[in-house]
């Protein structure tokens, strides 16, 4: 079969779109999860693990492992721990932005070449092959091409680790630009297609070679959550979510 990114005829990995890593916060003592579907005459489904598929080859898998390492360490090592301390948003000055910004294309990449119904919404067309070359040849980009921000969403001063929602990705026109939307294990993460000015984009935010300043905004001000959560529990689907 032919690898997604370097293009070779391999045998291919079970790839994960996100890395299995940010499934961490949704795991219960059985390493599974309830994964909701709130589409009427649908059933909650169990899962072991995070969503995959044969996507790439093994050399190709390490080139994507080597910033799904480093997204971990800006993330899960500094970034979610001083958010959690300090309820607020939060400005790590000591990163390296091309990495990181690699890191986050990565996921919008995988998504665009995903055949799995979630990511269906997600379909980059000339822009796909253009970041194939980037991330596989690990090129750094200008802040206004493919610009990106993020923010940690919360409940009531508590992260919502471990939430990702139906409906997203999604696709949103902003000033004439599209702009993908992610909620990923509670980061909400907004990445322009093409080149973008960052005036397209929610304020307080950025990924620039300067710094990173990831923003801090309450989940159910996102209408789709709230539209989410009234589906599920209209259909006796969120009961499990309830008691816990």
């Amino acid at each position: 079969m032919t690898c997604r990114m370097c293009l070779k005829e391999k045998t291919l990995c079970k790839s994960h779109i996100y890395p299995e890593y940010m499934y961490a916060h949704c795991y219960d003592e059985n390493h599974s999860y309830v994964a909701f579907d709130a589409v009427e005459g649908s059933y909650n489904k169990r899962r072991r693990k995070g969503l995959y598929e044969k996507l790439f080859c093994r050399i190709c898998e390490d080139v994507l492992k080597k910033y799904e390492d480093y997204g971990k360490s800006v993330l899960y090592d500094n970034l979610k721990p001083k958010v959690r301390k300090l309820k607020s948003g939060v400005t790590i000055d000591d990163y390296d932005y091309k990495l990181f910004k690699l890191f986050v294309l990565s996921l919008l990449w995988r998504s665009s070449v995903s055949t799995l119904s979630m990511f269906s919404s997600i379909r980059l067309g000339k822009y796909e092959e253009y970041l194939r070359r980037v991330l596989l040849d690990e090129i750094e980009i200008p802040v206004n091409d493919f610009p990106c921000v993020l923010y940690q969403v919360h409940i009531k001063d508590r992260l919502s680790d471990g939430v990702f929602m139906e409906g997203f990705p999604r696709k949103a026109i902003v000033d004439g630009r599209t702009i993908y939307q992610f909620i990923v294990d509670g980061l909400y993460m907004f990445i322009g297609v093409g080149t973008c000015s960052i005036k397209s984009f929610k304020q307080g935010a950025s990924v620039s070679p300067e710094n990173l300043r990831v923003g801090y905004d309450e989940l159910h001000k996102i209408e789709e959550f709230s539209g989410l959560v009234s589906r599920l529990k209209q259909q006796n689907k969120f009961s499990c979510y309830e008691k816990s």
